[in-house]
C-alpha cells in the first residue's frame, strides 16, 4: 500500500470518528442540559385550572414524583360535583396539563389495597399511594404505591382496571432484604 492511500484511509476513518463524535455527544452545551421538566407554583396551578374550568373547586394540591415524571396534582370537583384529578406541568407562564381524570373512572382505593394484601402487603406497610400519570405522553393513568420500608419497593396498578402492572426495587440489594 502507498503512503498516499494510507493517509487517504486514515483521514477517511478520523471523519467519520469525529462525525460518531457529533451524533453521539453533540457540540458544548452540555452543561446546560435540562433534565427535569419545570413546574408551576401551587398558585399558577390553582389559577390555570379554575380559569380553564379543568375544576371548579380545588382541595388539594400535592407535587408528586412517582421516581419518573414530576406532576403538580391538583384535587377537587368538576362543574357536576365529581371528584377529579389534573396533573400538570410547565412554568407559571407556559402551564401544560399532562392528564386529567374523575376518580369514580377509576378502581378505588380499597380494591388497590386488596390486592396488595394478595402480595403479602398489609395497609400499614404503604408509605405512598397515588394516582398518576404512567409519563408525560401515554394518557395512561395508574395507581402508584410505594411501600414503607428500606426495600424502597413500587408497584402499580392500572387506574381503570386495577390490572398489576409491575413492581421495582429502587435499591438493587433490596430483594435480598
Amino acid at each position: 500500500m502507498n503512503v498516499k492511500a494510507a493517509l487517504i484511509l486514515a483521514a477517511v476513518l478520523a471523519l467519520i470518528t469525529a462525525m460518531i463524535f457529533l451524533i453521539l455527544y453533540g457540540i458544548g452545551g452540555r452543561q446546560n442540559l435540562q433534565t427535569t421538566i419545570p413546574l408551576p407554583s401551587d398558585k399558577a396551578a390553582q389559577a390555570y385550572v379554575l380559569d380553564k374550568k379543568l375544576l371548579v373547586s380545588v382541595s388539594k394540591i400535592t407535587t408528586i414524583n412517582a421516581g419518573g415524571p414530576n406532576f403538580t396534582m391538583l384535587q377537587g370537583n368538576d362543574e357536576a360535583g365529581n371528584a377529579a384529578i389534573v396533573w400538570l406541568t410547565g412554568k407559571d407562564n407556559e402551564i401544560v396539563v399532562r392528564g386529567s381524570t374523575l376518580v369514580k373512572d377509576g378502581v378505588p382505593q380499597e380494591t388497590v389495597i386488596a390486592k396488595l394484601k394478595e402480595k403479602n402487603i398489609d395497609s400499614t406497610q404503604i408509605e405512598d399511594m397515588f394516582i398518576s400519570p404512567y409519563d408525560y405522553t401515554s394518557g395512561r393513568i395508574i395507581w402508584f404505591v410505594r411501600e414503607k420500608n428500606i426495600r424502597k419497593h413500587w408497584l402499580s396498578y392500572d387506574f381503570k382496571t386495577g390490572e398489576f402492572l409491575w413492581d421495582v426495587f429502587q435499591d438493587p440489594t433490596a430483594w435480598k432484604l
